[in-house]
């Protein structure tokens, strides 16, 4: 399932972009320079368009680091961060730390957003480097697991 590129997170763009009702994963983030900069990922297992209109506005957890040019791009715990990779500065109070930006991808069911989703939790860096706090869980009543905890542990 391939994501579509970076578009600006709004009801607007949402409803243009995103038309039909499907499961499906999201990453939210901010664009630097140009590249996108993903600090959240996300699934719905049976509404992604609603599921996004649901994020419009929303501030990011992680608001103690940003560009000087933009509000708070997040606190990426990374050692060594890939070249030309925008500096990170310190921002004070009240700074607009809302995600401007998203992908998104349908899904086939929601077992395959779960899968899709936890690749890209792994692939990103986890909690360590995005906002999201815990690993994503599967859908209700379903028996699928993150293929990466299976082959760590199995």
């Amino acid at each position: 399932m391939e994501h579509q590129r970076p578009l600006p997170l709004s009801h607007k763009t949402i409803d243009a972009q995103v038309g039909r009702v499907s499961a499906g994963t999201y990453t939210l983030g901010f664009v630097v320079d140009g590249a996108f900069v993903p600090f959240l990922v996300g699934r719905s297992d049976s509404d992604v368009k609603g599921r996004l209109h649901a994020w419009v506005g929303v501030d990011g957890r992680c608001t103690r680091f940003g560009p000087g040019a933009k509000a708070a791009y997040g606190c990426r715990r990374r050692r060594c961060s890939p070249l030309d990779t925008p500096a990170l500065v310190p921002v004070g109070l009240g700074v607009d730390a809302r995600y401007t930006h998203f992908e998104f991808g349908y899904a086939p069911s929601a077992e395959a957003a779960f899968l899709t989703e936890c690749a890209q939790f792994h692939e990103l860096g986890g909690s360590a480097d995005l906002d999201n706090e815990r690993h994503p869980a599967p859908p209700q009543g379903a028996t699928c697991t993150c293929p990466a905890h299976v082959h760590a542990h199995g």
